[in-house]
C-alpha cells in the first residue's frame, strides 16, 4: 500500500483536489461567457472567436455519457476534472525535476555546500506543495467550479512543460549525433500536443518561443534540426486545422448559434485569428497599466475587513516569488525556457485591454507555483540534519495551503450560485410571447439565455437580439434575420418590444439608436417595455425570487442585486406619474423588504414627499 502511494502520489493528490472541488462545483450557470461555451458543447454550436474546436468536440462527447446530472452539471465537472489533471502534472513535473536536479541546477550550485540528493519523503511533500499552491490559487480553483476553455487549456500547458523538460532530461547525456537521430520519436507527441492546444486556444503561444528556444538548445542550428523542425510545425498546423476545419463545417449545417458565422474559409480565418479582438491589443498605454494594476492586485493582499483577500495565493505567494528569483540557478537552458514563458505570457497579457484578464495569468501563476519547489528544498537541505526545523518547515507550509484553502474557498465557492440562472427565468418568465428584448448585456443575459433557450427551450419563443451586434456584424443580422430599426436608427415600433437597462442608457440614452416620437420606455419588471408615452401599461408586480449569493464576488451578481432595486424604483416614479399611489406605496415596501441597502436617487425622494409617501 505505502508502495503504490509513494509510486501514485500525484494521483492521489489529484484526487483530492477534485473531492474538495465536488464541494464547490457550480450546479447552475456560471459567469460571462459559461453560457455560451455551455451551449457550444451541448450542441455542437460555434462559441466567439477563436471557436475552441477541441474544447467544443470534447464537452459534446462528455455531455453524452449516461450520468445523473444535468448536461449543464456535466459540464461544470469536467472543468472540474481538467483542474484535477493539471494538477496531477504539476506534481509530476516537480516530482521529475527533483528527481534530476544535479541535471538542472547550474555548476556553482554544484559546487555549493548544498546536498542535491533529497530523501524520497521530503521529495513526495516537496513537489506535493505546488499542486496544492494551484489548485487553491483563486482564478485557477474559480474556473473548476464552471465552464470555461481555459482548464482544458491549462491542462495542455502543463502536458507541453512537463514534456518539453522530460526531452531535455532524455537527451542530456546522449552526443549530438544521437539527439538529432531522434528528433522525431522525441519531439512528435509534443508537436501533436501543440496541434491539440492550438484547436483549443490561442493562449498556447505562450510556450512557442520557449519550446523554439529549448529545441535549438538540444538539437542546434543545421539544416537536419532546421528541415524537422518544419516538419514537426508542419504536424501542428495540420492538427490543429482538422479541428478548425471540422468547425467550419459545423458551421455550414447551421447548429443552434453560429458566432461569426465561419462558414467559409475567409470566414473561418477571421474567426481563427480573432479579427474582430485585435482592436483590444496595445489599444493604450492607460489599458497597460490598468491591466497592469489588475496583476498587481490579484496577487496583493487586502487587509480591510470588509474586503479581506491574501490574493491568489495567500502566503505561500512568497515561495513563489523567491522560486521565481531562483529560477536564476537552473541551468541556462531550463532558466530562459522559464523566463521566457513568463515573459511572453505577461507581456502579451498585457497588451491585450479586454475585462476579463485575469485567466491570461494562469500560466504565469503555473510557472509561479512550479518554480516554488526550489526555496522550498533549498531550506530543506540546508537544515537536512536537523529533523526540529526540518518539521517547522512542513507545518508552515501545511499552514500556506490551509490558509489558502480557507481563504480563497468562499471566492471559488459557485456550489449555491444560481443568480443568473434565477435572473434570466424569472426576467423571460414576465415576457409576453413572442416578444423582442434588445440587449447586449453578454454575461447576465445574452450569454446564458443562449444555453437556457436552444438547450432547455425555456422562453426560446423570445427573440433575444444584440442592437450591437445588428449595427457591427452582417453574420448576425444573417441568424437573426429581424429588422430593428429603420435606415434612420429609429427602433421600429411593434407591439411587445423590451430593452434591458444597457441598451435604455448606453444605446438609446446616447442617441445610437432612436425611439419613434411618441413613445417613450416603460418600466415592466426587469426590463423596459417601448409604449405610447401617454397611456399606462399595468403590471403584475411580483417578487424576483432570485437567489443571491452570501458574498458577493461576481461582478453579475452585483448588477443584478443593484438593477433589480433600480428597476422597481423606475416602476415606482412611473406609477406616482399616473397618480398610482397605492401601487407606488407597495413598490416601495418592496424595496424595503428585499434591498434595504439600497439608496434611492433625489429625485424619487422629492416625488415621495410630494405625494406624502415619506
Amino acid at each position: 500500500m505505502k508502495k503504490n502511494l509513494n509510486k501514485y502520489y500525484p494521483e492521489a493528490t489529484g484526487l483530492v483536489v477534485f473531492a474538495v472541488y465536488l464541494f464547490t462545483l457550480g450546479r447552475s450557470m456560471g459567469e460571462f461567457d459559461s453560457g455560451e461555451l455551455a451551449l457550444a458543447q451541448a450542441t455542437l454550436s460555434i462559441p466567439h472567436p477563436t471557436g475552441y474546436p477541441l474544447f467544443t468536440l470534447i464537452g459534446f462527447l462528455f455531455s453524452k455519457i449516461p450520468l445523473p446530472l444535468s448536461t449543464l452539471i456535466k459540464l461544470n465537472l469536467l472543468n472540474a476534472i481538467w483542474c484535477s489533471l493539471s494538477v496531477v502534472m504539476l506534481i509530476k513535473t516537480s516530482q521529475m525535476l527533483l528527481d534530476n536536479l544535479r541535471s538542472f541546477v547550474n555548476k556553482k550550485v554544484l559546487e555549493s555546500e548544498i546536498d542535491l540528493q533529497i530523501q524520497e519523503r521530503n521529495k513526495i511533500l516537496i513537489s506535493i506543495f505546488p499542486g496544492f499552491m494551484m489548485a487553491f490559487s483563486a482564478t485557477f480553483w474559480l474556473n473548476s467550479t464552471k465552464v470555461e476553455v481555459y482548464s482544458l487549456q491549462i491542462f495542455l500547458t502543463s502536458l507541453i512543460i512537463y514534456n518539453s523538460l522530460k526531452i531535455y532530461i532524455h537527451n542530456l547525456e546522449k552526443n549530438p549525433e544521437q539527439v538529432n537521430k531522434n528528433i522525431f520519436k522525441d519531439w512528435f507527441l509534443l508537436a501533436l500536443l501543440f496541434g491539440f492546444a492550438f484547436s483549443n486556444h490561442l493562449m498556447i503561444v505562450y510556450l512557442l518561443p520557449a519550446t523554439l528556444i529549448l529545441y535549438f538548445f538540444l538539437n542546434g542550428i543545421n539544416k537536419q534540426s532546421i528541415k524537422a523542425l518544419a516538419i514537426l510545425l508542419l504536424i501542428v498546423l495540420s492538427t490543429a486545422s482538422v479541428f478548425y476545419l471540422l468547425m467550419m463545417f459545423r458551421a455550414q449545417m447551421t447548429p443552434p448559434w453560429s458566432y461569426g458565422d465561419p462558414s467559409n474559409i475567409q470566414r473561418l480565418f477571421d474567426h481563427i485569428t480573432a479579427k474582430e479582438y485585435t482592436k483590444h491589443l496595445l489599444a493604450s498605454s492607460e489599458g497597460l497599466l490598468q491591466q497592469g494594476s489588475k496583476l498587481f492586485k490579484m496577487l496583493s493582499f487586502n487587509l480591510n475587513y470588509e474586503n479581506f483577500s491574501l490574493g491568489e495565493f495567500g502566503l505561500s505567494l512568497f515561495l513563489g516569488i523567491a522560486g521565481l528569483l531562483l529560477i536564476a540557478i537552473l541551468k541556462k537552458e531550463i532558466a530562459i525556457y522559464l523566463y521566457l514563458i513568463l515573459i511572453v505570457s505577461i507581456t502579451t497579457a498585457l497588451i491585450y485591454h479586454i475585462p476579463d484578464i485575469n485567466e491570461y495569468f494562469l500560466v504565469t501563476f503555473y510557472v509561479m507555483s512550479l518554480s516554488s519547489i526550489l526555496p522550498i528544498t533549498i531550506l530543506l537541505q540546508t537544515f537536512d540534519k536537523k529533523i526540529l526545523v526540518r518539521r517547522m518547515i512542513f507545518s508552515l507550509l501545511a499552514v500556506f495551503v490551509g490558509l489558502q484553502v480557507i481563504i480563497n474557498y468562499k471566492y471559488a465557492d459557485r456550489s449555491e450560485f444560481f443568480v443568473i440562472e434565477d435572473f434570466i427565468k424569472s426576467s423571460l418568465r414576465e415576457l409576453p410571447s413572442n416578444s423582442v428584448l434588445l440587449t447586449d448585456n453578454w454575461g447576465s443575459i445574452l450569454s446564458p439565455a443562449l444555453y437556457y433557450q436552444n438547450v432547455e427551450k425555456f422562453r426560446d419563443d423570445v427573440q433575444i437580439i444584440s442592437p450591437s451586434g445588428f449595427i457591427e456584424f452582417d453574420w448576425y443580422k444573417k441568424i437573426k434575420a429581424v429588422d430593428i430599426y429603420d435606415s434612420n436608427f429609429v427602433i421600429i415600433p411593434r407591439e411587445d418590444t423590451y430593452v434591458a437597462f444597457d441598451v435604455a442608457y448606453r444605446i438609446i440614452g446616447k442617441g445610437i439608436l432612436k425611439i419613434h416620437d411618441g413613445y417613450s420606455l416603460i418600466p415592466m419588471g426587469n426590463f423596459f417595455m417601448i409604449g405610447k408615452s401617454d397611456l399606462y401599461y399595468a403590471v403584475n408586480i411580483s417578487e424576483n425570487k432570485i437567489r443571491f449569493s452570501k458574498y458577493l464576488f461576481s461582478d453579475s451578481e452585483k448588477y443584478i442585486k443593484a438593477l433589480i432595486p433600480f428597476m422597481l424604483e423606475q416602476r415606482l416614479l412611473y406609477e406616482l406619474a399616473f397618480n398610482k399611489t397605492e401601487n407606488a406605496k407597495i413598490l416601495l415596501n418592496e424595496i424595503h423588504k428585499l434591498f434595504s441597502e439600497h439608496s434611492f436617487s433625489e429625485v424619487t425622494l422629492r416625488e415621495l414627499i410630494k405625494n406624502k409617501i415619506l
